[in-house]
């Protein structure tokens, strides 16, 4: 679970209604003549303004860098990651399985979803796991395999659980592992598909003026 600090978040929503509060009052109050029937009204201003401002913050603003980590405390996983996925199975014998992983995130809520050449995975369960005091930045998720309909002979449709670590917050790569329902086990390396875009072209750039 995370560790949210409540305390905080009264502190800012409280603080964030005076602050809007005030301006209001200053810009349209005579200070000679102090309208107090317009000062009753900006207390429904301040409260629709305040709406507002959490709604978006809520919607993509939580997002940003400034929030973290003394407001917010899950990073940013929303995007497409590629990486691979070692398995135990037949003795770990099996090469490292090519995957591509989509995540979409919400203030609220992360889905997980994990294609390879065989199979497709959705998560029907997922949670932070962040406390800082004991060192732990972890995504849990619970998650539904299906494979191609060709192979699931030897492959059959199963659950599994995924433990992924990552550190800090603006993460580029992440790993953990997963346990699945057939008994197997593995090791799971991902990194954000737009900074491995970004390497392959410099490297080609460089290459190009070589």
């Amino acid at each position: 679970m995370v560790k949210h600090n409540i305390r905080i978040y009264a502190f800012t929503i409280i603080g964030l209604a005076f602050i809007i509060y005030a301006i209001l009052f200053v810009t349209t109050q005579n200070m000679d003549n102090i309208d107090f029937q317009k000062a009753l009204t900006h207390i429904s201003t301040t409260i629709s303004i305040n709406i507002i401002i959490w709604t978006l913050f809520i919607s993509w603003a939580w997002k940003w860098k400034i929030f973290y980590p003394w407001l917010v405390q899950t990073p940013n996983l929303s995007g497409n990651w590629e990486g691979i996925i070692k398995s135990n199975w037949k003795d770990g014998t099996l090469e490292p399985i090519n995957t591509e992983v989509d995540i979409k995130q919400s203030f609220f809520y992360i889905q997980v979803r994990i294609k390879t050449g065989e199979s497709r995975s959705y998560s029907v369960g997922a949670s932070f796991d962040i406390d800082k005091e004991r060192g732990f930045q972890q995504l849990f998720y619970s998650y539904l395999n299906t494979p191609k309909s060709g192979v699931r002979n030897r492959s059959e449709i199963h659950y599994g659980s995924t433990l992924l670590n990552f550190e800090g917050f603006n993460i580029s790569e992440i790993e953990g592992e997963y346990w699945t329902s057939r008994e197997t086990t593995g090791e799971i390396k991902l990194k954000r598909k737009n900074i491995i875009n970004l390497v392959d072209y410099a490297k080609n750039k460089d290459d190009s003026n070589k």
